[in-house]
């Protein structure tokens, strides 16, 4: 007899709905919310908690992009205000005036989840960026996430900024079917021109299971503090594709890997054949990476909290040997509080980056107001600082950019 199966855990319900004939080993699952559905019917597979109300961090922007490509604008070319510019990472470091399409905008804030390619996109096509929001919480709900409210179109943290598994599995559920989403959000990486200057912008996606083997996965990254780490995807195999969704993970690529794992279930080969010829599953590099982190922040040395200028790192975010001086550092993010710049240190540092918080003031007489840098090293090598904050990049939704000291 085929029935429901509910089993209860210390913490969530989790609910299976499958058969109780054919039911597979519970996924381990880190997330706070995780919801898994087969895209073609709809069907639910798997569910935590998945009508909590959650911080998405950058999953919000598949619902800028669905704006966006149901404009039928793409080829519209937007200018850069001096608000989209001035947003904290993560961002393509546009400047104002800057002028890109709008369908190069989408690849930005899909691949490289970019923050000021968000805002650019909410005004040109809003007005301005709260009433954006508005038409995305609109269109939202059309499509029957029903639990969802954005106040931006980025998903930095906002008071009543907010989605569920659910939700954001539905919203990407339609995605899937507009004809240009799922050709952008399955690049790797491209090269965008600026229209009005010689500029031209690296894009690379943030999403590690792109090219897994035997199920590619394509979707999009989100990180906070508040929210941790976030993804909306979905992974495809023979003639099916299922949905997944990850708020709150603290294990993001292995949390995706196993659900994805368990909703294909005894469809999948046999590890260890030939399907899995030139990757050891899903997820695997990112336990590796996450393996040779762990490893480094050993060895590390801590850089202290305070103005002072930061502990000079080598290639893995070490103290270098070199008795050079400093030449250039990572800048990662400026904030008004210090305890922001601490709790982004503090994160750097358990990834095995020797940061510091330097403390600056901007601005001159009454206007004068102090701020906390957060910089990650010093390296005489530009291309060698390049090189990591593109690693730092794609380990989390940050924009990190190299600075002269």
């Amino acid at each position: 007899m085929v029935g429901w199966l509910v089993v209860a855990l210390a913490g969530p319900m989790v609910t299976f709905a499958r058969s109780t004939d054919q039911l597979p080993a519970e996924p381990r699952v880190t997330a706070k919310a995780a919801f898994l559905m087969d895209a073609h019917t709809g069907e639910v597979l798997w569910e935590r908690d998945p009508d909590r109300e959650l911080p998405p961090a950058s999953t919000t922007k598949v619902m800028t992009a669905i704006l966006a490509l149901e404009s039928n604008r793409l080829e519209d070319l937007v200018a850069a205000s001096g608000e989209a510019c001035s947003v904290v990472p993560s961002k393509i470091n546009l400047q104002p005036g800057q002028r890109l399409s709008l369908e190069d905008l989408v690849y930005a804030i899909l691949l490289n989840s970019a923050n000021d390619a968000s805002i650019a996109i909410a005004e040109h096509l809003g007005g301005s960026e709260r009433a954006f929001a508005v038409r995305m919480t609109e269109r939202a709900r059309q499509l029957g996430a029903n639990h969802t409210r954005f106040v931006n179109p980025h998903g930095l943290t906002a008071e009543g900024h907010y989605s569920t598994a659910r939700d954001l599995a539905t919203i990407f559920r339609h995605a899937l079917n507009l004809p240009r989403f799922r050709g952008i959000i399955s690049t790797r990486s491209l090269v965008v021109d600026v229209k009005n200057s010689a500029r031209r912008i690296a894009l690379r996606s943030h999403n590690r299971l792109l090219n897994t083997s035997p199920v590619p996965v394509i979707g999009k990254t989100g990180y906070t503090i508040p929210a941790k780490k976030c993804f909306v995807g979905a992974g495809s195999y023979g003639q099916r594709e299922i949905v997944v969704a990850v708020i709150g993970s603290q294990d993001l690529w292995g949390d995706t890997r196993r659900l994805l794992e368990f909703g294909f279930g005894d469809e999948l080969p046999a590890r260890g054949t030939s399907q899995w010829a030139g990757s050891s599953s899903l997820g695997s590099r990112a336990a590796s990476v996450a393996k040779a982190k762990g490893r480094s922040a050993q060895r590390r040395r801590v850089a202290a909290i305070s103005d002072r200028e930061p502990a000079r790192v080598g290639s893995t975010g070490q103290p270098a040997r070199s008795g050079r001086g400093p030449t250039y550092a990572i800048h990662v993010g400026t904030f008004d509080r210090v305890d922001r710049a601490r709790r982004l240190e503090r994160a750097l540092d358990r990834r095995g980056y020797a940061a510091a918080v330097a403390q600056t003031l901007r601005g001159k007489g009454k206007s004068k107001r102090t701020q906390y840098a957060v910089h990650v090293g010093s390296y005489h090598d530009r291309e060698q600082a390049e090189s990591i904050a593109r690693r730092m990049a794609s380990q989390a939704d940050l924009a990190p950019r190299v600075v002269r000291r």
